[in-house]
């Protein structure tokens, strides 16, 4: 596939273009208080300091993000690595919806994330936003790319290192024009050499190393028409991974393309997913493989109609949205020489509107209202002995439909210059994924098992926030939350339990995630900054009739806590930088087993750069400096699954 794309990024990767310099690496106060649409961004300058090379790495320092796992989309599993702003996940799916340029990127069978595949020079800027064109119940994570700017972008990174091994980035982007063509283009090949991930005291003969090989690209061309701004996109990867065990791997392959229309009032796109995954899994007793999922076909297609329009004080808007996802696994149990097929077609229609209106000096309201048709059909699940064809299970699910409303109000008051408060509450609704409606698995001794009778689920939320420019140096932000579940899809075992991992999907009746989150940024010296981000958070499971043993628990892989803090100094042509993380230990289960708590996990992290030239940079990054051990899993079987250790990046960083 990525051959495929080929023609379109050599004519950009290997043009000549003006000499420019790199913007200098300098600290900078922070902004000023504004209304409360979104919870963090990351803009072009905060993505390129960071020495993170994973987007998913760079998202840690706001504390409200986290994968279901602590593991890097380096080497974690794809179906791990789903994203719930603010804890509000009870399980590994996404509860959060990602868009790049508006575009859904979540897999369309099981809704997961390839991480690893964004070239972080291809980004502009990346936001946690309450709201969403799509359907999702905790929010959305709008990332933008670059686009052409005045003078001609080339930007080449090399990185190598002992656990990331090696990767090569690009963007490129010939000079802005009025009347004309325009492009970009982008790529990323990582070979990721990876590392151990399991105990050193726990590690036997068929342990090995996880790895992963990634290849993605990603194109665009725009012309300004005389009705409009046309814009085509094309994006490919390709990937492949080692799970730590010489049998155990996964592998997919992808394929996006949107084609949009945009004026000053209004766009207009259409855009499709094309997808596949294969995921082997082995026994580390047997060294056998007991699960071979060898093609997760997955596919969407969409529509987006949106515009915007003022009208006095108001600015109102509307975006109608139209979505079909189709997929299916098939997997062969490799001990009891079956295979079963399992999937389905789901369908969402979208309405929303909205309103944002200054009803009087330093006071800011926004409205969203949407309402939501689902459609989950064609659902099957079928299972035959290979020997002999013999049907074991036949099942074709009754097509299910669903109306939802929701929606949010935020309200912002600038108090003073300095200090503004802000309030908002919102109700939004998510469609369970094929993977969670139609598929069963088992691994090992824990199995799953699936539901297609699961509702929608449905998150209602309110918070309160202050936002302080205390001085032309330093701004504080602190924000109260409390987030009540209904019908949160979870893996639970029910009462009375029989045998202890054997666990279904169910909706839990009521769950509650509650907390405070507190962002500091201070500029201590014209070249020295520091940055403190905190999260203090309680989950709890309200109410589950299948299982009331688990009422007042904390969620699976929820930590109570989250710190994060950055110390950079940059005397020119030099700049230090120190991350430190620090969380909370975690549950493996929903069960809180006290024999699967993972303990508390915190990193250390120290890069050096020094600016050789203009237009070149050297980066030094010795990550997990204490060499730490960070727990990701714990297994029924008492095995403890571990992150990366100490090691060692080298990059060099080009604009030509």
């Amino acid at each position: 596939m990525i051959r495929k794309l080929a023609p379109f990024f050599l004519p950009l990767a290997f043009a000549v273009a003006q000499t420019e310099e790199l913007e200098p690496l300098e600290a900078h106060g922070p902004p000023a208080p504004s209304a409360k649409e979104e919870l963090s961004v990351f803009d072009r300058s905060r993505l390129t300091k960071s020495p993170s090379l994973h987007l998913d790495q760079i998202l840690l320092e706001n504390p409200a993000f986290g994968t279901y796992r602590r593991s890097g989309s380096g080497i974690a599993h794809p179906t791990t690595q789903g994203v719930s702003l603010r804890g509000t996940g009870t399980s590994a799916t996404s509860r959060s919806i990602i868009l790049l340029d508006g575009i859904p990127l979540n897999d369309p069978f099981g809704g997961w994330v390839r991480w690893n595949r964004f070239s972080i020079g291809e980004l502009e800027s990346v936001r946690f936003g309450h709201a969403s064109t799509f359907a999702s119940s905790a929010g959305a994570i709008l990332v933008k790319r670059r686009r052409p700017d005045k003078k001609p972008i080339r930007e080449f990174k090399l990185t190598g290192g002992d656990v990331h091994g090696f990767s090569a980035d690009g963007f490129a982007a010939p000079a802005a024009k009025k009347n004309g063509w325009e492009s970009t283009g982008s790529f990323r090949v990582e070979d990721f050499a990876g590392h151990p991930v399991v105990r050193v005291s726990q590690r036997g003969s068929i342990d090995e190393d996880a790895w992963s090989r990634m290849r993605a690209a990603r194109t665009s061309v725009s012309r300004q028409l005389s009705f409009g701004r046309f814009t085509a996109n094309l994006a490919g990867f390709d990937e492949r991974r080692g799970n730590g065990t010489p049998l155990a791997g996964n592998e997919g392959d992808g394929f996006d393309w949107s084609l949009s229309l945009e004026d000053d009032g209004s766009r207009t796109s259409l855009f499709g997913q094309e997808r596949n995954f294969a995921s082997v899994f082995q026994s580390r007793v047997s060294e056998a493989i007991v699960l071979d999922q060898f093609s997760v076909p997955g596919s969407s297609l969409g529509f987006i109609h949106a515009g915007s329009r003022e009208t006095g004080e108001h600015e109102v808007g509307f975006a109608f949205v139209a979505l079909r996802r189709e997929g299916e696994t098939n997997e062969d149990f490799a001990g009891y020489k079956l295979r079963r097929v399992a999937g389905g077609r789901q369908t969402q229609l979208g309405l929303s509107l909205n309103n944002a209106w200054s009803p009087a000096a330093g006071w800011n309201l926004v409205a969203h209202l949407r309402g939501d048709w689902f459609r989950d059909d064609q659902g099957m699940r079928k299972k035959w002995r290979l020997s002999n064809d013999a049907v074991l299970e036949d099942e074709s699910f009754v097509a299910h439909e669903d109306i939802e409303a929701g929606g949010s109000l935020q309200l912002s008051k600038e108090l003073i210059p300095q200090l503004a408060a802000w309030t908002a509450v919102r109700s939004h609704v998510r469609q369970p994924t094929l993977n969670e409606l139609y598929r069963p698995y088992r691994v090992g001794s824990f199995s799953v098992a699936a539901n297609e009778n699961l509702s929608t689920e449905r998150i209602t939320g309110l918070e309160v926030g202050l936002d302080w420019r205390a001085s032309e140096h330093g701004s504080i932000s602190l924000t109260l939350f409390q987030d009540n579940l209904r019908d949160s899809v979870a893996n639970v075992v029910p009462d009375p339990i029989i045998y202890p991992d054997d666990a279904q999907r169910i909706n839990l009746d009521q769950a509650r995630s509650k907390g405070l989150e507190l962002s500091l940024e201070y500029l201590l010296a014209n070249n020295l900054q520091l940055a403190l981000n905190g999260l203090l958070m309680e989950t709890e499971i309200r109410r589950c009739p299948e299982n009331p043993r688990i009422v007042g628990n904390r969620f699976a892989q929820a930590p109570e806590h989250r710190v994060s803090a950055t110390l950079i100094w940059s005397p020119d042509p030099w700049e230090f930088r120190l991350d430190a993380r620090r969380e909370s230990n975690r549950y493996d289960d929903a069960r809180n087993s006290h024999n699967r708590l993972l303990d508390d996990a915190f990193t250390l992290d120290l890069s050096l750069v020094r600016n050789l030239s203009g237009n070149a940079r050297l980066r030094l990054t010795v990550n997990n400096l204490t060499d730490e051990e960070i727990q990701t899993g714990l297994s029924s079987d008492d095995i403890i699954s571990t992150g990366a250790p100490r090691n060692l990046l080298l990059g060099l960083e080009w604009r030509f």
